[in-house]
This record gives structure tokens, C-alpha cells and sequence, in this order.
């Protein structure tokens, strides 16, 4: 007679996760991978921005440029002109000839770029005959058009190069001359109207100073061409007179 085979042991069935429950680890995981693809889309999206500031800051200095143009032609060729007394005369003699609707094209969109804000410096109140309006004034024209001294090239027809002679820019005052040219590399720093000696800063140049772009500013050429330039560019290279360079003659090309 053959003996029952004991029986083995019961196996027990496996017990089911809850649905739609995750352990720690694959949130860690989950977590982690979040912050990788954050680290690597973030820079991209403050390079967006930052382009997209030059585009909309471009697009200011063409009107501004194209609006000079048109009052030069309805004034013998003359470019505006600031005087001694007031330097802002150039800006309000376009005004009273109608040809600034809004001073709100003179706002660049950078001014509190890369963490610095320094709107407050740019802030003017323009006080006229029936208007009386507080803008943010972001361009400097070159004073050897408009003045109000050392006036070079008084027309348009007297700017030889009209394609390489700085005509206005990201400044740091509506007025910029070639004796303190610091108001445009470092157009988005905090030095107010006067002679400055500071070299170009990260940190104060308008464009591309908080994202890891190279710095520098947009500025516009006699001729109505705008482009972006860096502060070194415009520090030795920028063109502001005929002849005129800033490049020392040791510093190699």
C-alpha cells in the first residue's frame, strides 16, 4: 500500500500593488529627471528672452532712425539739435514737428536685464508748451550730430559713411558722445551723465549680460542699419566720426 505523498508547502499568492502607486525611489527618480530636463531647457529660455529683447529693442532704434530720416528731408538734411541749455531739445523739436507720437519707443526692454535694474536713472520729464510727459529715454544720440557740442557732421549729407558712423544706441543717457563712449558698451549700468574711465563690464552691458550670451549693446548706424555689437566692438571699433576709431594702434586686428 503506497503512502500519501505529504502534501507540499502552500504557495501564497502575490500580494497586488494599489494601482496608480509609486515607491520612493521611482519618485526620487521621477524627481531628479525633472530637474536635469529644468537645467537644460532653463538657459535656453533666458537666451529666448534675451533675443527677444534685442528684436523688440531693434525694432524701437529703426523707428526712432527712420522718424530722424523723415525729419531731415523736411529740414534741409539738419539732424535735430540739443543745446547747452537743454539737452533733451533734439527729442522735443521731432516732437513739436510730429514725428514721436509716443516716447515709449525710447524704453528699451532690457533695462533690467541680468538682475540689475537701473530704470530709475533713465527716467527724464520732458516739459513742453502743452505737454508735459515723464518718459524712460534707453538711446543716446552721437553728439557730433545733435549736440549740443563738437558738433562734426551738422546734416545728413555731411556724414561721408552713413553705413559705419554711429548715429544712436543702448546709453545710459540720451546724449552720448565720443569722449565718454562708456555710456554705451556699458549701456545697462548705474554711472550717471559725466566723464567715466570704467573698461566694458559684463554686468553693465543692456543685452545679454544675465544669461551667458555675449554682452553688449544694439545700436543704429546713420544709414538706418541696426545691429547687436559687443562691448568690445564698441569700445575700440565703433566708428563715431570720420576717421575716428577707437581701436589703440598696439591692440592687434
Amino acid at each position: 500500500m503506497n503512502k500519501a505523498t505529504p502534501p507540499g508547502p502552500r504557495l501564497q499568492p502575490p500580494v497586488a500593488r494599489p494601482l496608480g502607486g509609486f515607491t520612493l525611489i521611482e519618485l526620487l527618480v521621477v524627481v531628479a529627471i525633472i530637474a536635469i530636463l529644468a537645467s537644460m531647457l532653463l538657459p535656453a529660455l533666458a537666451g529666448a528672452k534675451v533675443s527677444a529683447r534685442k528684436v523688440l529693442c531693434m525694432s524701437n532704434q529703426r523707428q526712432i532712425a527712420l522718424s530722424t530720416q523723415m525729419y531731415g528731408d523736411d529740414y534741409e538734411g539738419n539732424f535735430p539739435k540739443a543745446t547747452g541749455g537743454d539737452h533733451a531739445e533734439w527729442i522735443k523739436a521731432m516732437i513739436r514737428a510730429g514725428y514721436f507720437s509716443t516716447l515709449k519707443i525710447f524704453h528699451d526692454p532690457a533695462e533690467s536685464e541680468g538682475g540689475h535694474d537701473f530704470t530709475e536713472l533713465r527716467k527724464f520729464r520732458l516739459r513742453m508748451p502743452g505737454r508735459d510727459e515723464e518718459a524712460i529715454l534707453s538711446y543716446g544720440v552721437n553728439e557730433r550730430l545733435a549736440g549740443p557740442a563738437g558738433i562734426k557732421m551738422p546734416k545728413f549729407q555731411t556724414v561721408k559713411d552713413p553705413s559705419r558712423i554711429f548715429f544712436f544706441g543702448c546709453s545710459t543717457y540720451f546724449i552720448a558722445p565720443d569722449w565718454d563712449h562708456e555710456r554705451v558698451y556699458n549701456a545697462g549700468g548705474p554711472h550717471p551723465i559725466g566723464s567715466t574711465q570704467n573698461r566694458p563690464k559684463k554686468q553693465h552691458a543692456r543685452h545679454g549680460s544675465g544669461s551667458g550670451s555675449r554682452p553688449g549693446s544694439v545700436i543704429t548706424y546713420v544709414g538706418g542699419n541696426a545691429d547687436f555689437e559687443t562691448q568690445e566692438f564698441i569700445e575700440y571699433d565703433l566708428m563715431w566720426f570720420p576717421g575716428d576709431s577707437r581701436r589703440p594702434p598696439s591692440r592687434n586686428r
